[in-house]
């Protein structure tokens, strides 16, 4: 081990950059450890993940939202005031006061209403059961009303305007004919799929008809939807059919079935409209992941939505009319209930439906209110699905007597279609656009017109009061524009408005104000993002023509038939005639084509290949332009940027028609006529791609062999590469890339999270990941003096969920043989008999997959010998393991051995593929292999040097934006630097086969740095073997008998002739030497397998001052001790407020004692007190003194930071929260756990509890038994009781008590318990164990201490530098 002080010579410094912890390793070219200080230079710098601003965006514009409808209020208000004070001074005071109690009030009156004797509160609500009642009365009548009538039902209006999802007049929001047509057309465009459209009326009728059942509703529909189709795709477009209608009429529909495959980041795909995840999760995530799909599902929902609002309407033309039918629906139905169940059920069982206010689903929760008295009080309202469930299971009990037969169906009936009680207010409302509530408020505003004359007065803006009303409610601040307020912009606040003039912005003076056109400049500006490769380029709309050909191409380039690929000509030949003729182009639309083409009837579809299923691109937005608007012209290089203009600012704008439109008349005055922009008014599309048009069709590379040039996009038309293949070392295109971003990057002088990782385009958790990687690289730099000869970087996959098997093997065999009916074996029976977890056996799995027999013959398997240890069948890898690194399904399939060892390294005989051709294509029919897998066992002759070279690059070259955003960024720092992208499987592969040595994450979080040591060693040798050119070194080792599974079981030696890796040792037959443990041994794995098995790694974590959410959202109620009030001046006795206010930071005061001692504390700093310091630097002692009660505060130390490391009495532990009602202070464990020879124990229960934990503990499967989970259960509670015996909580005396429990629970109960009390000792923010089952507490070992029993201790407080290489230490 170097020291870093002394060394002179090269380092190596190597990352592994997760998404919550960053493991680094410092190494001489020897792969020792470098030292300082007397400390190994590898560590682990842990961290919270960083939020997406998703959860914060959502709530800031739920409150602009109330804001603005607050505002608009107030303005109905000020056009009201004046003639509403001559009536009754103090109505507004008195309104706006209504939630306070009466000795708060200005005016103590207790209604806030109607005053005095002429017409009371209480005459009001006789009237006007409903607001309802009060909108429909002055929609009908001229009849003069009191003016605060008027006012309320406008109010009411105004506060709950509907939706603007539609736009146009009342008739196209209430028309089924424009729901139906967009619905087909979305169908058409992004589902191919056809429906009828001849029986319009009927599909209405039967939508609207409340006599026929849902599922009955379902059948017609499908009949009359459904077109005539072939018998092979029937079927499946029956099942799409059927499960749009069942989303139609309001059941759960299966998208999967819709989409006829599962949406990437969709986990739930079956649901209805109606369920509350629709909005919050399922709709947002298909609109992220697949956005054309989703505008299919939006026009589906639609449909469904014009028939809620029909529903809602019932007839009539306005809500009002319908509402107050619903109320005295409500009314009859309710006083029929009561009759029959008062009738046929228990007194008991009466009051419990429909009095009780401590039930979970009856009556008074469908209403929100019960009657306790004389009192009416509020209950937490429930799911109407769960009063109607309650509900129907009260029927259940009733036996009607004959002649109350009919009326009990009919209440039944209703129950079961959901319309028995309907309420005024429900989640239906939804639905209702605002043309139906702005056609009443016109009809209002017209009626008060004629008595109430300052209605129609016009004044110095030339607007009546009327008509500002009418704007007040249809006006919407333009997306464009953005927050109206400015103050912090210059500052990095979320606002872009330009503004013409300061001073109040007013819907009629908004223009005056507002420069809408340069507001909407910076607007697109913030909306654009950036190029993956080229910095601070913007990326093209992902629906532009040269994004689009850039799709197309790319993947055409991939087409192969009968596994070669197709000329560059056919490639071009099959774009103009398919995809510029065809919205979309299908597999059996491009095997007609080949078959014409190349003349070969014979061509079937399994001899296509490179793509799955139908293509994905198209040309879609070229084909609107070309269809609907500039026809032949769309060849012209002028309508060609037109169009790339439009389809930016439609992608954009999106449905705003009236921005488009001036958009484009101002730019291309005269270009477009009416018809052409009505149109374009209707092209949908969205979504940005992933490069700039200056990456496309700006950078120019050169084919290294050939010496031709070209841009990007010209490569992908004048020859076969793909995006991949033009980025590889055969040609220049990265060299040119990398020299543009430096020229544009500059020299780096200023190293701060603004200026190198802000504008990252990468998620927010990949950025503070690369933050904390910048600084641990900078302090090495410091340390070692200069800069890495190399940076070795791999990196988690951040913000993406982490793929798992959705469906059990079992369960997929099941699902396929339930389809071989003809078999004569019953293979579900044998399936059905064995055990779920056999199946993890790839041999059993691939038996069944190969309906038991052999893939290379046809020759029937013996499944019993198959399974045992001298089988004459065995897993054969198709395309050679030793050529390419691919261990999946679908490179393996079991088969003799004999034909194995004929087969070698070569790929399949030609006769082998004739054989067995029909079996295979009948096999990847039925669902038994995939078409990759076909693809390989049909693949023609040897693989080329094209193909096996691409196979190594894949190793080596990374491709997520991440990654690549983190390794440039490092480049650009070091100049001095080679930067090495590893991959995690060739590390893992290294640390499984060669070193012998397997990882557990549940142990410790050492693995980190161990990963990042693995990751200098890999990738070193994996860099210097094949060099940064894997074709050049296929070339120069053509013919050679090479594995690139077998890399480290050779010598390797750089260009410089330096020693890369030293081989182990090989016996007198030239065979590899293993010791007893069956390990490789001698040359550089020596160092490798002693040094991970070190546990001498550093460990930080990083500190911050917590700037989240203040507190709680939920409101604590009144006398609940809330600690922040609604509104300041509001007594939170009286009217509640807000609990839990979250810690930024902690602070070290000193305050008297109870017996007049000064006592030493540690105390949390709330974020909502630490955000007002700066201006109030008497704030927190305020708090400690009227929130805490303490006397003559003094602060020792002002900031503590979250996760810092505190000795206390000896024991390290970090300070994470404060809890328990502000008693306690939260901590965690410091130590990092170490279990020697129970680390693979640790292992198996990891894996046990992660993935099958559902069955009993098997040792066959899970590795797991009595002797070696009773000896990890001792060595945790020795740990316990040995160097955690200073840890507040401990539980080790009481798992040593309760041995003996432990020893009589089964073996899963004892591996569930185990993984609970790893908990324990790791330095988890989680510090609790579930010790229930041996009697213990369910949350057993947290770590939380009373601040005076803290304060009373000796406190260091240790400050690290990120990387723990240097420390100071302060006595608190």
């Amino acid at each position: 081990m170097k020291n870093a002080n002394k060394m002179t010579g090269k380092y190596y410094l190597g990352f592994d950059i997760g998404t919550n912890s960053v493991g680094w390793a410092v190494t001489d070219e020897n792969y020792n450890l470098c030292k300082f200080k007397k400390k190994a230079m590898w560590g682990i710098r842990l961290f919270e993940d960083a939020k997406t601003a998703e959860e914060r965006r959502g709530q800031r514009a739920s409150r602009r939202r109330l804001q603005r409808r607050k505002q608009r209020i107030d303005l109905l208000q000020e056009i009201f005031a004046e003639e509403i004070n001559k009536v009754d001074e103090t109505f507004f005071i008195r309104l706006n006061e209504s939630r306070l109690h009466l000795d708060d009030k200005t005016v103590l009156e207790k209604h806030p209403l109607f005053i005095g004797s002429e017409y009371s509160e209480k005459e009001y609500y006789r009237e006007y059961p409903t607001i309802f009642h009060l909108r429909k009365e002055l929609m009908e009548s001229s009849e003069p009303h009191d003016i605060r009538l008027v006012y309320l039902a406008i109010h009411h209006i105004l506060k709950s305007r509907g939706h603007f999802l539609i736009d146009g007049e009342l008739s196209k929001a209430n028309s089924f004919d424009a729901a139906f047509y967009q619905m087909k057309e979305a169908l058409r465009n992004e589902l191919d799929l056809e429906i009828d459209g001849e029986n319009m009326a009927e599909v209405e009728r039967v939508l609207r008809d409340r006599n026929i059942s849902k599922s009955d509703k379902v059948k017609l529909l499908a009949a009359l939807l459904a077109m005539n189709q072939n018998e092979t795709e029937s079927k499946e477009t029956k099942k799409k059919i059927e499960n749009i209608c069942k989303l139609l009429v309001g059941n759960k529909g299966d998208i999967s079935k819709i989409f006829g495959q599962t949406p990437e980041g969709v986990e739930k795909t079956s649901f209805s409209f109606g369920e509350a995840d629709y909005d919050e999760s399922i709709r947002p995530n298909l609109e992220e992941s697949s956005p054309d799909q989703c505008f299919a599902i939006d026009s589906i929902k639609a449909l469904y939505d014009w028939n809620v609002l029909a529903d809602i309407l019932n007839g009539q033309t306005y809500l009002s009319c319908a509402k107050v039918n619903q109320y005295e629906t409500h009314k009859n139905n309710l006083k029929e209930l009561k009759l029959l169940v008062n009738k046929y059920c228990s007194r008991e069982e009466y009051k419990r439906f429909f009095k009780s206010a401590s039930e979970k689903a009856n009556y008074s929760n469908y209403i929100g209110s019960a009657k306790k008295g004389n009192k009416i009080i509020d209950v937490k309202r429930c799911a109407e699905e769960d009063f109607y469930k309650e509900l129907k299971i009260l029927l259940s009990k009733i036996e009607p007597e004959e002649s109350d037969r009919e009326f009990y169906e009919r209440i039944k009936r209703e129950a079961e279609e959901g319309t028995m009680l309907p309420l005024q207010r429900n989640k239906d409302n939804s639905v209702v656009p605002n043309q139906v509530h702005k056609a009443e408020l016109a009809l209002i505003l017209e009626n008060a017109g004629s008595y109430l004359g300052f209605l129609n007065e016009k004044d110095e803006d030339g607007l009546s009061p009327a008509e500002k009303i009418i704007e007040l409610f249809s006006f919407r601040i333009p997306y464009y524009v953005g927050p109206l307020s400015d103050r912090h912009k210059d500052r990095g606040s979320n606002a872009w408005i330009v503004r013409k003039a300061e001073g109040r912005i007013l819907l009629w003076n908004f223009d005056e104000k507002v420069d809408r056109e340069k507001s909407n400049e910076a607007f697109i500006e913030r909306m654009t993002n950036k190029c993956t490769y080229l910095l601070g380029k913007d990326v093209v709309a992902k629906n532009s023509l040269i994004y689009s050909r850039f799709m197309v191409l790319n993947e055409l380039n991939k087409l192969s038939v009968c596994g070669k690929k197709i000329s560059v000509q056919v490639k071009q030949d099959i774009y103009r005639e398919l995809f510029q003729k065809h919205t979309k182009v299908s597999k059996k639309m491009l095997l007609q084509y080949c078959q014409e083409k190349m003349m070969n009837k014979d061509l079937e579809e399994e001899d296509l290949s490179g793509f799955d299923g139908d293509f994905k691109a198209k040309l879609s937005s070229y084909l609107d332009f070309e269809k609907k608007v500039f026809g032949a012209k769309m060849e012209e290089d002028r309508i060609r940027k037109i169009t790339e203009d439009i389809i930016r600012w439609k992608t954009i704008y999106g449905d705003d028609g009236k921005m488009l439109q001036a958009v484009v008349e101002k730019e291309y005055p005269g270009e477009l006529d009416s018809d052409q922009l009505k149109a374009i008014k209707q092209f949908r599309y969205s979504g940005w791609g992933n490069f700039s048009e200056e990456f496309l069709n700006g950078i120019v590379g050169t084919e290294k062999s050939t010496g031709q040039m070209f841009t990007i996009i010209e490569a992908l038309w004048q020859t076969n590469c793909n995006l991949m293949q033009l980025l590889s070392k055969n040609f220049t295109f990265m060299e040119e890339i990398e020299k543009h971003n430096r020229e544009l990057a500059g020299q780096i002088t200023d190293v701060s999270y603004d200026k190198l990782v802000k504008d990252l385009y990468i998620s927010p958790a990949n950025k503070r990941a690369v933050w904390q990687t910048v600084r641990i690289a900078e302090e090495v730099k410091k340390i070692m003096g200069c800069e890495p000869a190399k940076i070795f970087v791999e990196m988690a996959r951040g913000g993406e969920k982490e793929k798992k098997r959705t469906i059990s093997r079992k369960k997929k065999l099941l699902d396929l043989y339930a389809a071989c009916k003809k078999d004569a074996r019953d293979w579900n029976r044998e399936i059905e008999d064995r055990d779920e977890r056999e199946f993890n056996s790839d041999k059993l799995y691939l038996y069944y997959t190969q309906m038991g027999r052999c893939m290379y013959s046809g020759e029937r398997i013996d499944l019993h010998e198959l399974m045992s240890a001298n089988s004459k069948w065995d897993i054969d890898h198709i395309y050679p393991q030793s050529k390419v690194k691919d261990d999946s399904l679908d490179n393996r399939v079991l088969s003799l051995k004999k034909i194995n060892n004929e087969k070698g390294n070569k790929p399949l005989s030609r006769e082998i593929q004739q054989s067995q051709q029909k079996w295979w294509a009948d096999l990847l029919r039925r669902g038994f292999i995939t078409k990759k897998k076909y693809d390989r066992l049909m693949h023609r002759g040897e693989l080329s040097k094209e193909e096996l070279s691409g196979f190594i690059s894949r190793q080596l070259v990374e491709t997520r934006q991440s990654t690549k955003a983190a390794a440039e960024l490092l480049g650009r720092m070091y100049n001095n630097s080679k930067v090495v992208y590893v991959k995690a499987p060739l590390v893992s592969q290294f640390r499984k086969d060669d070193l012998n040595i397997l990882k557990s994450r549940l142990a410790n979080d050492y693995h980190h740095a161990k990963d990042a040591y693995l990751n200098i060693v890999v990738g070193n040798v994996y860099n210097e073997k094949f060099t940064d050119n894997p074709l050049r070194w296929i070339e120069k080792h053509a013919g050679e008998n090479y594995s690139i599974n077998r890399v480290f079981d050779y010598d390797i030696v750089a260009r410089d002739g330096a020693p890369v890796w030293v081989a182990p040792l090989r016996d007198e037959k030239n065979k590899l030497r293993k010791n007893e443990a069956g390990e490789k041994y001698g040359g550089t794995i020596d160092v490798i397998r002693k040094t991970v098995k070190r546990n001498d790694v550093l460990y930080t974590e990083h500190t911050y001052c917590g700037k989240a959410k203040l507190f709680d959202e939920i409101l604590a109620k009144k006398g609940s001790g809330a600690e922040v009030p609604l509104k300041k001046g509001l007594s939170t006795e009286k009217y509640g407020g807000y609990k839990s206010s979250k810690t930024s930071y902690f602070a070290v005061i000193e305050f008297d004692g109870k017996k007049g001692k000064r006592v030493k504390n540690i105390m949390e700093v709330p974020i909502y007190i630490a955000n007002i310091l700066p201006h109030d630097p008497d704030a927190y002692i305020r708090y400690c003194e009227n929130i805490n009660g303490l006397k003559n505060v003094k602060i020792l130390r002002p900031c503590i930071k979250k996760n810092a490391l505190i000795s206390v009495d000896g024991y390290p532990m970090r300070i994470c929260n404060c809890n328990s009602g502000k008693k306690n202070i939260g901590l965690k464990n410091n130590l990092q756990p170490l279990f020697g020879r129970h680390e693979e124990t640790v292992r198996r229960i990891e894996k046990y509890v992660d993935k099958n934990q559902g069955f009993e503990v098997d040792e066959r499967f899970d590795g797991l038994n009595e002797a070696n989970l009773t000896a990890l259960y001792d060595d945790i509670t020795e740990k316990l009781c040995g160097p955690y015996v200073e840890r507040p909580s401990n539980q080790g005396e009481y798992l040593m008590e309760n041995r003996e429990k432990f020893l009589n629970i089964s073996l899963k109960e004892k591996a569930k318990l185990l993984a609970q009390m790893i908990k324990l000792v790791r330095c988890d923010n989680e510090t609790k164990a579930d010790l229930t089952s041996i009697g213990g507490s369910k949350s057993a070992g947290v770590i939380s201490v009373n601040k005076n029993t803290l304060g009373g201790k000796r406190l260091i407080l240790i400050n690290q530098s990120v990387t723990g290489l240097f420390e100071n230490r302060i006595e608190l």
